[in-house]
């Protein structure tokens, strides 16, 4: 068996365990949406109540007046997709809302007569869910799929991880374009795997090494391009693809693949690189 279907059964293996805790975390804040006629509603549940809202991302959070009696009078803007306009309304004070497994407190919201609304659409609507709570709950609507998903603390603590690794990783690039080897070193775990088209390479060493004999120290010094995406937190590590131009004294490589970096000490250093395509242009049909 040769080295690519052997990293490809631990590549995917790693994969599957990442995509596995992803699609856990997505399911349990996946909330499926609900039609009143072609209108988008969804479950919320109010003081331990279900209930159903509209969802409108043109419009202000506002209650049902007739589901919400307690309150009182105040002078308020209501927004929709018609426009901003000044209204009398009751300012109602929630205990608590919650969609999927996030959940809002001390809310205070207007509630105005919405029952016109549910007469069009042949059902009870018992408030508009608006952008401004949307936004809070960062819910994101797949509107193919009819579902709404809510982001979780999972969600917020990933997107975090992914961003400090980025950030990372951008002084990763410079030791690159500046041939520093012992800073570019210090950029990848003591472990790293690194698989190109022609090339299986394990260990710090091994990787310096190459980078070494094929990039550094040249004249005109090699540059890359390096653009991630589609990132995937699992614990203390980020999955993602990635898109990379490199610009050499031989001529241009162009490639894409998938890669993990993981913290250790600290600070995030490259644990796994599998590049999937590559194509390189010689210097003299580039020029």
């Amino acid at each position: 068996m040769g080295p690519y279907p052997r990293f490809g059964l631990f590549f995917s293996s790693l994969l599957l365990v990442a995509l596995c805790g992803l699609v856990s975390s997505v399911r349990a804040q996946e909330v499926p949406l609900g039609h009143c006629d072609t209108l988008p509603v969804m479950d919320v549940l109010v003081s331990g109540q279900h209930m159903r809202f509209l969802v409108d991302t043109a419009a202000t959070t506002t209650l049902n007046l007739r589901s919400f009696t307690e309150g009182h009078a105040k002078d308020i803007r209501v927004s929709s997709w018609s426009g901003t306009l000044a209204t009398s309304a009751k300012e109602v004070t929630l205990g608590e809302m919650a969609v999927g497994n996030t959940k809002l407190t001390g809310l205070k919201l207007p509630a105005v007569d919405l029952s016109a609304i549910g007469e069009a659409c042949g059902g009870k609507i018992d408030g508009i869910l608006g952008v401004d709570l949307l936004e809070r709950l960062g819910v994101t609507i797949d509107l193919k799929k009819q579902t709404a998903h809510v982001m979780t603390a999972g969600d917020e603590h990933g997107s975090e991880l992914a961003a400090e690794m980025h950030r990372e990783m951008q002084g990763c690039l410079e030791a690159f374009n500046h041939s520093d080897e012992k800073a570019f070193g210090e950029c990848l775990d003591p472990k790293i795997v690194l698989f190109s088209m022609n090339h299986e390479l394990y260990g710090r060493k091994q990787v310096v090494g190459y980078f070494h004999d094929k990039y550094f120290h040249q004249e005109p010094m090699a540059k890359v391009e390096f653009h991630e995406s589609a990132f995937h937190p699992v614990g203390e590590a980020v999955w993602y693809e990635y898109e990379f131009t490199v610009q050499s004294a031989n001529g241009t490589l162009r490639g894409r693949g998938m890669g993990m970096c993981r913290k250790s000490d600290g600070r995030w250093r490259m644990a796994t690189m599998h590049h999937s395509m590559e194509k390189f242009e010689p210097i003299a049909a580039a020029k």
